[in-house]
C-alpha cells in the first residue's frame, strides 16, 4: 500500500520550478577512480611489498637522506592483453615478466651498471586486485641496497642512482665470510658475504655473473646447481688468469654463488652471482684477479 501510494504522488503536480520532471536523466556518470602513483626518485620507508597499495605509497614517502628501503626507479604501466585480464599479473606469468623485465633494465640505467654486479636488488610492485579492478594498471619498479649478498635489503641514506657508474660505491668487490666448516676443513653452510674493501682482511671475492638456462618448472635443486657450478668455474679461473686445470689444482681457492631463486625464475631472471672462496681462516688482503698460480696473498 506504501510503496503504492509514493508512486502514485510522485507522478502528480507540477514540475518544481526549473526541472523538467525528469529525474532520470539528471545523474551524472560517475568519475574514473584516480590513484595516486610514486614519482622516478621517490625514496620509501617500508618492507617490501609484492604488490603495489597506492595508499601504502602515499603514506610512506620519505627524504632520501634519511634511512629508507626501496628507491622509485620506473612507473610502468601493464598493457596489452595483460592489462585486460580481470586481475593483475601473478609470478611467472608473461605480464610480470615482462614488468621484471622492463624494471631490470630502468634500473640499470639509473644505477650506471647491471645491478646484479652491485650490492643491489629490484622490487617489482603490481597493483593489488581491488584497486586493479578499478583500473589501476601501474606498476612500480624500485631499487633497494643488501647489507650483504644473502640478505633482502637494508636501509640506504642518500640516492643509489649513479651507484655502478664512476668509483661505483655499490659495486660487489671483495667480502667478509660468515659460516661453518666441515670436517674437512673446508666450508659447510654459508650465512652471510658482507662487503668490505680488498685491503681488508677478506675470504672471498666477487668475479662475475653468469645466466642460467633453461625454462618451464623452477628446477631440482641438484639440476640447479650443475648448471650453476659448470658455467662459476670458468669465471673464477679466468678471472684469476688460470686454464680451467690450473684452477682445479688449486686446493686454497674453491667457490661459492648467490644463485637463482624461484621468484627470480618465474620472473625470467637467470643470473647467477660467482664468488672465489678461500680456505677458512685464509684471508687475503688484495685481490686475486690475474693472481694466476702465486699463493694467497694473505
Amino acid at each position: 500500500m506504501l510503496v503504492g501510494v509514493l508512486l502514485g504522488v510522485s507522478g502528480c503536480g507540477k514540475p518544481v520550478a526549473g526541472t523538467d520532471g525528469n529525474l532520470l536523466d539528471d545523474w551524472q556518470p560517475m568519475a574514473a577512480p584516480k590513484f595516486d602513483v610514486p614519482s622516478v626518485g621517490m625514496c620509501l620507508d617500508s618492507p617490501s611489498k609484492t604488490s603495489f597499495d597506492p595508499a601504502f605509497v602515499r603514506a610512506a614517502p620519505i627524504e632520501c637522506e634519511r634511512a629508507h628501503t626501496l628507491e622509485v626507479v620506473l612507473v610502468g604501466t601493464v598493457e596489452g592483453s595483460d592489462g585486460q585480464e580481470p586481475g593483475p599479473p601473478a609470478a611467472g606469468s608473461a605480464g610480470f615478466q615482462a614488468a621484471y623485465t622492463a624494471c631490470s633494465a630502468a634500473v640499470n640505467d639509473y644505477v650506471g651498471g647491471d645491478w646484479h654486479n652491485g650490492m643491489l636488488g629490484i622490487d617489482v610492485q603490481l597493483p593489488l586486485p581491488g584497486p586493479w579492478r578499478g583500473g589501476l594498471r601501474s606498476y612500480v619498479c624500485s631499487v633497494f641496497a643488501l647489507t650483504n649478498v644473502y640478505s633482502r635489503m637494508s636501509f640506504n641514506s642518500g640516492s643509489l642512482k649513479g651507484a655502478l657508474a664512476g668509483d661505483a660505491p655499490k659495486a660487489i668487490q671483495c667480502l667478509d665470510v660468515r659460516g661453518t666448516t666441515k670436517s674437512d676443513g673446508w666450508w659447510g653452510d654459508l650465512s652471510e658475504l658482507t662487503p668490505v674493501g680488498c685491503t681488508t682482511p677478506h675470504e672471498a671475492e666477487f668475479v662475475g655473473t653468469i645466466q642460467v638456462s633453461g625454462s618451464g618448472t623452477f628446477p631440482a635443486d641438484d639440476v640447479l646447481r650443475k648448471w650453476t657450478i659448470d658455467r662459476c668455474y670458468p669465471v673464477v679461473a679466468k678471472f684469476m688468469g688460470l686454464t680451467q686445470a690450473q684452477f682445479d689444482a688449486r686446493v686454497d681457492i674453491g667457490l661459492v654463488w648467490e644463485g637463482v631463486s624461484k621468484f627470480q625464475w618465474d620472473a625470467g631472471d637467470r643470473y647467477v652471482r660467482c664468488f672465489a672462496l678461500f680456505n677458512p681462516g685464509k684471508k687475503a688482503r688484495a685481490s686475486i684477479k690475474g693472481l694466476g698460480t702465486k699463493p694467497l696473498p694473505v
